[in-house]
């Protein structure tokens, strides 16, 4: 027999109506764990659910411990409703949670306080009638998302197609700004083409980040594209971005293998009329650490990539013949001649700094052939006398050259 109404006209006041059935607090979210609903609760509960009510969203470490213990997983495959251990370390206490599915399109979930008492059969039907009724509901809020979502994307892709911005497209973006916030623009550059599928699971792993707060988000080929400022005071900024793109970045990397994602963060922003050339930052920043990968390793912001900055277009001008460097032509035509690498050992002399053992122990050869090789060089270069610009110079024209 069933327990609860047919249809709510809120998910309030299902969650509401849940809670009084089984005698137990209630919070209802979506696919992303953000708070739709929640229910009453006595004075005292556990801090994740304090957290949650308050951030409107469940905290990033529950997400990703109930993801690693396999507890959230199991929620997902299973049709009934499941217990769940309680998970002092992230403040979670036991749990019933039942996920809310259209076929297998997870929609949300419920999730159930435990009391001193187990729950019966009777109550635990209550929560999936719950999760049936819900669905209802959720469907229709997550086709109204997704049309809003579509819609933002295509506006979003057609203002970083150019960077003249149309005066509808300018007042529009002004509306979706926050006012004096620094923003960034962010890419995640994947090796394989982002599918439907593949977009989901990126968009589900960037909803759970408390980090940052996404303004606009849209999928180019084999890149996803992020508007988004971090939830801190300014001066904390750059601290608090750096932090969290390396932990974001770890965590792509560890859920999506195959894909490789590499981050790129352009320089920070306030004007939303520069969010075209943002974006071109963040792509170069990108393209650059695929060119580079030991050298820019941990380099995922514009600021950090130092004068590579400058390698693209000093390889374009290279390429165009308009810019050569006597030093590196010189030394790249004895290499042809004489079946040497004197360019290279320069290169990676010029990266660590003139140390002998690191540059040998990377290019594995014996300390002494570094040292006769920069005897070589300095004989037909004198590079013992340029200054530190000059040296600047020739090991940003070496990595134009392997750039282009």
């Amino acid at each position: 027999m069933p327990f609860l109404q047919k249809s709510y006209e809120s998910l309030d006041t299902l969650a509401e109506a849940i809670g009084q059935a089984i005698r137990a607090p209630i919070t209802i979210e979506n696919r992303h764990h953000q708070l739709l609903a929640y229910s009453t609760h006595p004075d005292s509960t556990d801090p994740a659910r304090i957290a949650t009510i308050i951030g409107r969203r469940v905290p990033e470490t529950v997400i990703e411990d109930l993801w690693e213990s396999g507890m959230l997983q199991y929620v997902i495959d299973s049709d009934d409703p499941v217990a769940i251990p309680a998970r002092l370390a992230v403040g979670l206490g036991e749990r019933a949670a039942v996920v809310i599915k259209q076929h297998d399109d997870v929609l949300g979930y419920i999730w159930s306080l435990a009391r001193p008492t187990p729950f019966s059969e009777q109550e635990l039907t209550v929560l999936k009638e719950g999760a049936s009724i819900a669905k209802k509901l959720l469907m229709t809020i997550a086709m109204h998302e997704r049309r809003i979502d579509a819609e933002l994307e295509r506006f979003f892709l057609d203002v970083l197609a150019t960077p003249a911005l149309s005066p509808t497209n300018q007042q529009r973006l002004n509306e979706l700004a926050p006012i004096a916030v620094a923003s960034r623009l962010t890419v995640i550059d994947c090796l394989q083409p982002i599918t439907p599928q593949f977009a989901e699971r990126l968009f589900y792993v960037l909803a759970t980040q408390q980090s940052i707060e996404v303004v606009l988000q849209a999928i180019d080929g084999q890149q996803l594209l992020v508007w988004h400022y971090m939830k801190t005071e300014l001066a904390e900024e750059e601290t608090m971005l750096l932090d969290w793109a390396e932990r974001f970045e770890t965590l792509l990397q560890d859920k999506f293998p195959e894909a490789n994602p590499t981050l790129g963060i352009s320089r920070r922003f306030f004007e939303s009329e520069t969010l075209y050339h943002a974006a071109e930052e963040a792509r170069r920043v990108t393209s650059l650490r695929r060119k580079f990968p030991l050298e820019l390793v941990n380099a995922r912001t514009f600021e950090q990539i130092g004068i590579y900055q400058l390698v693209p277009d000093l390889a374009r001008r290279i390429n165009l013949r308009l810019e050569t460097h006597p030093t590196l032509e010189r030394l790249k035509a004895y290499d042809q001649t004489h079946q040497t690498e004197l360019v290279t050992t320069l290169e990676w002399y010029f990266y660590f700094d003139g140390n002998v053992k690191q540059v040998a122990a990377h290019l594995h050869i014996h300390p002494n052939t570094v040292l006769y090789r920069v005897r070589r060089i300095e004989e037909l270069t004198q590079i013992t006398r340029a200054s530190l610009p000059e040296r600047a110079t020739i090991y940003l024209a070496i990595k134009a050259d392997q750039y282009r």
